[in-house]
């Protein structure tokens, strides 16, 4: 009985650990891509980095984590909210200026 208990949470609780979230989308500044710049994804402190790229040529950026839950999005000294879960998160920015501060707003 001990067994199959714990083959039940092998079965089910292990593979909700080790899925990874996907977060991706655009970013656009002054109508045009946000292309081959910098960005990050960090932890809610907004200090620790999770993983970082940069967007491609069209503005677009892609991140696998392990980790699921709310993270930071920080781009052009801008930073968003985005979430990671089991389905992938798309996003699509606009990168702002408002007075001396940069915003990154979803469209």
């Amino acid at each position: 009985m001990k067994i199959r208990k714990l083959l039940f949470i092998i079965l089910f609780l292990v593979p909700a650990l080790v899925f990874a979230g996907d977060i991706f989308g655009t970013i656009t500044k002054s109508g045009k891509p946000f292309a081959k710049q910098p960005v990050k994804i960090l932890a809610l402190d907004g200090k620790t980095v999770i993983k970082s790229d940069s967007t491609d040529a069209f503005g677009y950026f892609s991140f696998s984590i392990k980790q699921l839950g709310q993270f930071k999005l920080q781009a052009g000294g801008a930073v968003a909210d985005v979430f990671s879960n089991n389905s992938p998160n798309s996003y699509t920015f606009v990168l702002t200026q408002n007075g001396s501060a940069w915003q990154l707003t979803k469209k």
